[in-house]
């Protein structure tokens, strides 16, 4: 189905490029739990060889070339699935953190992955129901994200920018970022203007919103919420 030209509203995907691009992200899931069980498993090793900072390259590498390797297979599945591994195998030193320097650390990570999961959730809902064409909204989140990520880098360098306060504003900016991108993106998935959309790019793009999406809950949650315990 697909339709007319004279519409404003882009052609519509198949069916099974759909369930492709499902099914790909279903598997980035699975390979980030993955990666968090790897990164478990030699988490001092990742604090202590600067290997974390070596993936994160890496990770950086595979998002900047996805473009040209995502028409060749069977590189288009080896990246894409190393992609996520990688992710999850980073994001542990982070998550251990939590857990070690929170009293209420579990707790936190419980209720970011929940809330993740509902507002993940209200975006596939709204962005499949609502008779608004969300792609108008492509260019204002990309200049949102540049702008997110500016502040993230004056807020390294720039002591005034690691207050509680700033931390609240910016993670809570980056939940809204991100909720957007996710019913963008959703709808990307839905309704496409080009036919023959290649899945591993949506694919991509829709764990990326989710994955952010979750750190940013939590870096909220952490601010708002946070027991840190006493070292003695």
């Amino acid at each position: 189905m697909q339709y007319s030209s004279s519409t404003s509203r882009p052609l519509v995907l198949s069916a099974s490029t759909e369930s492709t691009v499902y099914g790909l992200f279903a598997l980035a899931m699975a390979l980030t739990l993955a990666g968090v069980y790897i990164g478990i498993q030699f988490y001092v090793q990742l604090l202590t060889s600067g290997l974390a900072l070596l993936l994160v390259f890496v990770e950086l590498g595979i998002i900047f070339t996805s473009r040209w390797w995502m028409e060749k297979s069977p590189l288009n599945i080896l990246l894409f699935a190393l992609f996520p591994l990688l992710s999850g195998i980073t994001i542990t030193p982070y998550i251990l953190s939590v857990l070690m320097n929170y009293a209420n650390g579990p707790a936190i990570l419980i209720n970011a992955f929940g809330a993740t999961v509902c507002m993940g959730l209200a975006a596939a809902v709204f962005a499949r129901t609502t008779q608004w064409n969300l792609g108008v909204m492509g260019r204002g989140l990309f200049f949102a994200l540049l702008g997110l990520i500016a502040m993230a880098v004056l807020q390294i360098f720039i002591p005034s920018f690691r207050t509680g306060q700033f931390e609240l504003l910016l993670s809570g900016a980056g939940i809204v970022i991100f909720a957007l991108f996710t019913a963008y993106d959703i709808q990307r998935v839905q309704t496409m203007a080009k036919a023959g959309a290649n899945p591993f790019l949506l694919a991509l793009s829709l764990y990326l919103d989710l994955f952010n999406l979750f750190l940013y809950v939590l870096r909220f949650m952490i601010a708002i919420s946070g027991n840190r315990r006493r070292s003695w």
